[in-house]
């Protein structure tokens, strides 16, 4: 084989490795779509509705606790837990905020593929809140009013109203699934299991 003919070969494996590392997240995110809506919900039951396309989510920039400016696509690249609430934190809230972090923990050596946020619809967290977050490290806190964060909640809620408790947003920046008040930490547990192992992004 002449130089100029490994060169080409070698050129050829460059453009195919390249054409697969580019194309690999979108194929594998069709795939897990594909194959949640074989199987139903991840192979378990009345956890997580399946957001059918899945749904690209569009920057709606609101303010980060307790400084800087929040993003969506600046978290693309991991597997986001997303729960929309209020400057005030109830009881309902605490408990949902306890789900998500115990269910982040149960990933062992996989939790840090994972990122939970917190978004106000109603302004800056209120100290009631702001203790309570004190017992989630690590969890991005977002807040805004009815003109930015209400914008963005519509891109995950149906005709702008509240019809789940918590959403799953994939690293490719996708809604993907949503869970229903009063959902129980061992669905969403297995969900998550079951996603990180399935797929290789995030």
């Amino acid at each position: 084989m002449t130089e100029s003919e490994k060169k080409s070969k070698s050129g050829r494996r460059t453009l195919v490795l390249l054409i697969v590392l580019f194309s690999a997240p979108i194929v594998l995110a069709y795939y897990i779509n594909q194959h949640l809506q074989k199987t139903g919900n991840f192979k378990t039951k009345n956890y997580g509705e399946l957001i059918v396309p899945p749904r690209p989510l569009i920057d709606v920039e609101l303010q980060k606790y307790p400084s800087g400016i929040f993003n969506f696509s600046n978290i693309h690249g991991k597997w986001v837990l997303v729960y929309f609430g209020s400057a005030e934190c109830d009881k309902k809230c605490e408990e949902t905020l306890y789900k998500m972090r115990q269910s982040r923990l149960a990933q062992g050596e996989e939790l840090n593929r994972i990122n939970r946020v917190y978004i106000s619809r109603d302004g800056k967290p209120a100290a009631s809140l702001v203790k309570i977050l004190s017992a989630h490290p690590g969890m991005i806190v977002a807040y805004g009013n009815s003109l930015n964060a209400g914008s963005l909640f519509r891109q995950f809620s149906k005709d702008g109203e509240k019809d789940a408790d918590l959403y799953l947003v994939d690293p490719l920046g996708n809604l993907m699934i949503s869970y229903p008040p009063g959902f129980e930490a061992k669905g969403l547990v297995k969900d998550l299991t079951h996603l990180l192992k399935a797929s290789q992004i995030g």
